[in-house]
């Protein structure tokens, strides 16, 4: 994973390279989540993962448990609709 202005370019399940920016970062039950979208902009899906340092190096984790991944969506979309109430 390289990380290089709010862009990562991430290695896709078939080893395709992808370019993904990071919309936002929180925080859930300790945990550390990030919201990615793809530059592609044929592609207008956005994309959860957790996210896990390591002393070396950073990693993305899939989120299998839906349960996990529809609370952490929640956090997202409570704290990105607060941005637009500021506006």
């Amino acid at each position: 994973m390289e990380n290089n202005n709010a862009v990562i370019t991430l290695e896709g399940e078939n080893g395709e390279i992808v370019d993904m920016i990071v919309i936002e970062m929180a925080q859930y039950n300790g945990k550390k989540y990030v919201l990615l979208q793809n530059t592609d902009e044929k592609d207008e899906d956005s994309y959860i993962f957790r996210f896990r340092e390591e002393m070396d190096y950073d990693s993305l984790e899939a989120i299998n448990d839906e349960r996990e991944l529809s609370n952490v969506f929640d956090v997202f979309e409570k704290k990105i609709s607060s941005y637009d109430n500021l506006n």
